[in-house]
């Protein structure tokens, strides 16, 4: 017999039921189907939905021998970019895909990796934010009421700028900058740009219309956003990472029985972090490689360079550990290790 948890009729009435308290979710016994709904907003052809998403919604069907199933709703259609988590605690979604930085505050530890020239890849990157969540209870409890899936990380994020190049800090000054996060707030402030917040989306517009001079972010969304079509110049090094989380409703979770559980842990956690790395990482080789090809000119940083923008960013570094500890967190103990981590 096959049990639907959330009916199909529930988004097409835009979340009526939904909307009025009932949950997505339902129950279910051992060897009953699990249909689920798995809420992002990334656009239907970028890379996240098309490998990581569907590839994990395949595996995980296979792994239950089709018992369990998602179907996912991109581009936002179930909730804003900063609504997933709250969708999928909620039951307004069985499972939630976003950016930790669209909700500042919320994840105050899992921000550390947000910090500058944390780590030189998204697979290595990955691979330590989720470390840390399973080494610091305090890091857990960030997703208390959820039951998390995955957590990974971009690959390092660049500069890129239209008309001026950036080569020192000093070269940020008077520029009107998209960032992606309070931690590159800062940092960009304290070297006289003035950051802009917005969704990764709303980047090429801004970039177009010159409401911004540039953006700080991943090479990958050079291409997935089309932002090659319009940045003149890529300032490479290990300025900030984009964090995601990938969680699920905890009464969808526990409507699934102990075998497809066990089947499914076996595929989330470190494994999908990985793979989630991993894809970025291809991701954003593609991307520098059709940059260039755009006409985009690339400005590698030499040794001194790097311990210059090092030097200038440790403030930043030393005012999240300062805020953390005051909040009662383990900010030093977490930054060391995820410093550690990323050094194995």
């Amino acid at each position: 017999m096959m049990k639907v948890l959330v009916p199909v009729l529930c988004v097409l009435v835009l979340l009526g039921a939904c909307d009025s308290g009932e949950k997505a979710s339902g129950t279910t016994t051992e060897g009953e189907h699990t249909e689920l709904i798995f809420s992002h907003f990334f656009p239907a052809n970028h890379i996240q939905e098309t490998e990581l998403v569907q590839g994990f919604i395949d595996e995980i069907e296979e792994a239950t021998e089709g018992r369990v199933t998602f179907t996912s709703y991109p581009g936002g259609q179930l909730a804003d970019p900063d609504g997933h988590y709250e969708a999928a605690a909620t039951g307004v979604a069985d499972a939630g895909f976003s950016v930790h930085s669209y909700t500042p505050g919320q994840f105050p530890l899992s921000s550390v990796m947000e910090l500058p020239f944390m780590s030189g890849s998204g697979t290595e990157g990955s691979e330590t934010l989720w470390a840390l969540y399973e080494e610091f209870p305090e890091v857990q409890d960030e997703y208390s009421d959820t039951v998390p899936l995955w957590l990974s990380t971009s690959e390092p994020g660049y500069i890129f700028t239209v008309d001026e190049p950036v080569e020192s800090p000093e070269d940020l000054q008077g520029m009107i900058i998209r960032s992606p996060s309070p931690e590159v707030n800062q940092w960009l402030e304290m070297m006289g740009a003035t950051p802009v917040s917005m969704p990764m989306g709303d980047t090429y517009q801004a970039l177009e219309q010159g409401v911004v001079d540039g953006t700080v972010g991943p090479p990958h969304t050079l291409v997935d956003y089309g932002l090659q079509e319009l940045v003149d110049y890529v300032t490479v090094g290990n300025f900030y990472m984009t964090t995601f989380f990938a969680v699920m409703n905890q009464e969808a979770w526990d409507s699934i029985g102990e075998q497809d559980q066990e089947a499914i842990e076996k595929i989330t956690g470190e494994n999908t972090a990985n793979v989630a790395g991993t894809i970025i990482d291809d991701r954003a080789e593609e991307a520098m490689i059709a940059a260039e090809e755009a006409g985009a000119e690339m400005i590698e940083l030499d040794d001194e360079q790097l311990d210059e923008w090092e030097e200038e960013v440790q403030p930043v570094i030393d005012n999240w550990i300062e805020r953390m500890e005051e909040e009662g967190l383990p900010g030093e103990e977490v930054y060391d290790r995820a410093l550690e981590l990323g050094a194995e």
